[in-house]
């Protein structure tokens, strides 16, 4: 339950997150998703 809850509040931190992210770095959103897209598909290799 503990994990659980902890994966959820960092979902729904994560767009908050990336939005300060973009803010100080200036990045663009493209950019940003392809990143996150990059990362679950690494992760989801076993």
């Amino acid at each position: 339950m503990i994990r659980t809850d902890r994966i959820y509040s960092r979902a729904a931190n994560v767009p908050t997150f990336l939005k300060k992210l973009m803010n100080i770095t200036g990045m663009s959103e493209q950019w940003v998703a392809a990143r996150i897209k990059q990362k679950r598909d690494c992760k989801c290799i076993p």
